[in-house]
């Protein structure tokens, strides 16, 4: 998998001490990706934001790896 980018968006939180952090990841040697939205604190250095989101992002991954069971979402 490669970090293909990183966007933190401070105005994307819904508080000011937050900022939404955008991944998008890829899977090596195919053409399937993922992008993941995780919110973190505003620290104020982009790249302790950056490292922070991309930290937030793993443990997201790896608890949604651990699912037993996924139900579907509903139809809207």
């Amino acid at each position: 998998m490669k970090v293909t980018s990183v966007k933190v968006d401070p105005a994307g939180a819904s508080r000011r001490e937050k900022c939404l952090v955008t991944l998008c990841v890829q899977l090596a040697g195919t053409n399937e990706s993922m992008t993941i939205n995780v919110v973190v604190a505003d620290e104020h250095d982009e790249l302790a934001v950056q490292e922070s989101g991309i930290a937030r992002a793993k443990d997201f991954a790896r608890q949604f790896a651990n699912l037993n069971s996924v139900e579907p979402a509903s139809a809207t």
